[in-house]
């Protein structure tokens, strides 16, 4: 009994960050942040926007596990110290904090696993499902008009977008069965590997809760596998090895990522690659009971047994919408399933798919946009971006292993500026800041070609706001449509 109030206790003190406690309701955290950014506020006041002001901020921010970056005056540190005087900042920052650690003793508490529920918690589904809901109902509230008077709602604009889960995966799939091409017609190897973390960062294993376990967050390893990437990456590149292919990230049933990676390469860098990503997969607890067997799973892909592209496709659909599976690895009904890894994906901030090698995804949905063009170059990817041949388009770019900046063609952004009026003077002023007095991020307007631009966005957009009162209530046909855009059911 000592010893099961001692276990709760734990878990209690672990939601606690100083006089934070993140077990408190939304709106108590709301009133949290509310008086913390009233402290830094008053502390901006105080002693001005300087240095000293930004040092004690920075400390009450950190004492809540929230990191900016340290004070340097030759950087714009005043937009800073207006996001620690924003109770909405100090609300984003914290609720995230919140949900990660409620899921994280989730974990600990063995309620993630394939005998309890698989990959994320009943608590990160519901909190997805409302996030769902909200930035639906945002979607439809909003609206966008350009010069002429054309008018879409947000929800026209996602539907169309690679947002939206279904055309996301049609355009994976597509990528992917042209990089097969590429390889077929280069007469490249392809490769399928899987990569699995050591055993301490399990939080379940064998049926019951890991005794390794080191209370890694899906985060953190998924950090390795970067940090283990970069290593393998630099390696290869020694070699003058340069794989192309996609990488998938997914949970184990206890939440714990592992990787997933399509490579295509010349057959004789097959058995220095496998060697160099075996080197690094054991690199950390190598000789602990089972890692050369499972930490790195090597398979060479036969064309005359099935397609690259179909055997990942499974691995796409199982982490996008679980269309065309019937069950998952655990035998999981595979669209649930789909929705408790999007919820798991979305917690933890994880990247599920990415391109590896081969020319900028950008360049190719610009040129999908493009109206016309007299350069032969961006004419010819273009013909191939616009029936949706990748593999052509592949080509067009110089092939799949040339780097970047030797491409032909390139994104073109222009830093976007808000145009506002002096009422007094009449003055027209520029202002390309955002809300906290951050220089705005460039936005994509185009396509450069041999210092010539091609502009694929024309026209000029304004958002429309409208009261969130205005919009429908909640309704069966709406929650009909909400299904449609995403797999979690609502």
């Amino acid at each position: 009994m000592h010893e099961a109030d001692l276990f709760l206790y734990k878990i209690d003190k672990s939601l606690v960050i100083h006089d934070l406690n993140l077990s408190s309701t939304p709106a108590e955290i709301k009133v949290f942040c509310e008086n913390i950014s009233k402290r830094c506020g008053f502390t901006i006041a105080e002693y001005g926007q300087n240095k000293t002001s930004y040092q004690i901020c920075q400390g009450i921010a950190n004492r809540y596990t929230i990191q900016i970056d340290s004070y340097n005056a030759d950087k714009p540190f005043i937009p800073t110290l207006n996001k620690l005087a924003c109770s909405n900042w100090w609300f984003r920052k914290i609720n995230k904090l919140r949900i990660q650690y409620i899921e994280q003793v989730h974990r600990k508490l063995n309620l993630v696993n394939k005998d309890a529920s698989c990959y994320a918690s009943a608590f990160a589904l519901e909190n997805r499902k409302t996030q769902l809901e909200n930035s639906f109902e945002y979607l439809m509230a909003n609206q966008i008009v350009n010069e002429d008077g054309q008018t879409y709602t947000l929800l026209d604009v996602y539907k169309k977008s690679v947002s939206n889960p279904r055309i996301r995966k049609a355009e994976l799939m597509t990528r992917i069965r042209g990089f097969e091409e590429v390889a077929t017609k280069m007469g490249h190897a392809g490769e399928f590997y899987t990569l699995t973390s050591p055993s301490k960062y399990h939080a379940y294993s064998n049926g019951k809760a890991n005794p390794k376990f080191n209370d890694s967050t899906p985060k953190d390893v998924n950090e390795y596998f970067n940090n283990n990437w970069k290593l393998i990456r630099s390696a290869l590149q020694k070699k003058n090895i340069h794989p192309y292919g996609f990488r998938v990230v997914e949970p184990h049933h206890d939440g714990t990522p592992h990787w997933h990676l399509l490579l295509f390469m010349h057959p004789d860098d097959v058995k220095t690659t496998r060697s160099i990503i075996s080197k690094y997969a054991l690199r950390e607890d190598g000789n602990e009971r089972g890692a050369k067997k499972h930490r790195f799973d090597m398979t060479s892909i036969d064309p005359n047994k099935g397609s690259a592209a179909g055997y990942i496709a499974k691995y796409i659909s199982k982490n996008i919408d679980g269309s065309d599976l019937d069950d998952d690895l655990y035998g999981n009904d595979a669209k649930p399933a789909a929705s408790k890894i999007d919820a798991w994906s979305s917690l933890w901030g994880i990247r599920q798919f990415q391109q590896i090698g081969g020319p900028s995804v950008t360049v190719w949905r610009e040129l999908r946009r493009l109206q016309e063009s007299e350069q032969p170059e961006v004419v010819t990817a273009f013909v191939a971006a616009d029936s949706g041949d990748w593999a052509a388009y592949v080509m067009a770019m110089g092939g799949a292993i040339l780097p970047r900046r030797n491409r032909p063609i390139h994104p073109y952004y222009e830093t976007k500026v808000n145009e506002t009026v002096d009422i007094d003077t009449g003055e027209i002023i520029q202002n390309n800041l955002t809300y906290y007095g951050d220089v705005k991020a460039p936005s994509i307007k185009g396509l450069i070609n041999k210092s010539v631009i091609n502009l694929t966005r024309t026209r000029l957009w304004k958002k429309i706001t409208q009261p969130m009162t205005t919009f429908v209530p909640k309704n069966e046909s709406r929650n009909k449509e909400l299904v449609k855009l995403h797999p979690i059911p609502i």
